[in-house]
């Protein structure tokens, strides 16, 4: 007896998969999703604002195919996303997911505030944002 196994997805199928997971897991507001892929032969950085009402997403289409062409690229690279979420009052949010083979691992509120308040050249602390939490990102689904 034979047996086949369903196709995998291919690496942009994934990525997609992905991008409309991260946008799921923030729920509603204004946000702005920062993708950054390194550990290749060149690093990469996007950024994509993205606004969520209910089940709705509003996203500049060319946008994110630029986005799921970047997070593609995390198959055999690293990377990490960062969605910021502004409020009304002038504060924001902020999330954080170690990325790796189109999967999000999420970063708790002590690793997303290190890596935001770590001085990348000298290791040294610096001060927080004002008015900025630095929160537990949820898993995301793809």
């Amino acid at each position: 007896m034979t047996y086949s196994l369903p196709p995998m997805p291919s690496a942009p199928e994934r990525a997609a998969h992905l991008l409309m997971g991260l946008f799921g897991a923030v729920g509603d507001g204004c946000h702005t999703l920062t993708i950054s892929v390194t550990g290749c032969a060149r690093e990469a950085v996007a950024a994509l604002p993205f606004h969520n009402f209910g089940e709705y997403t509003d996203v500049d289409a060319e946008a994110a195919l630029d986005a799921i062409a970047l997070l593609s690229l995390t198959f055999g690279c690293t990377g990490g996303a960062i969605v910021r979420t502004s409020h009304a009052d002038d504060t924001s949010r902020v999330l954080g997911w170690q990325l790796s083979d189109c999967t999000a691992h999420p970063l708790n509120r002590a690793e997303i505030f290190s890596a935001y308040c770590t001085d990348a050249a000298t290791g040294e602390p610096i001060p927080p944002e004002p008015g900025t939490e630095y929160a537990d990102a949820p898993p995301v689904l793809a």
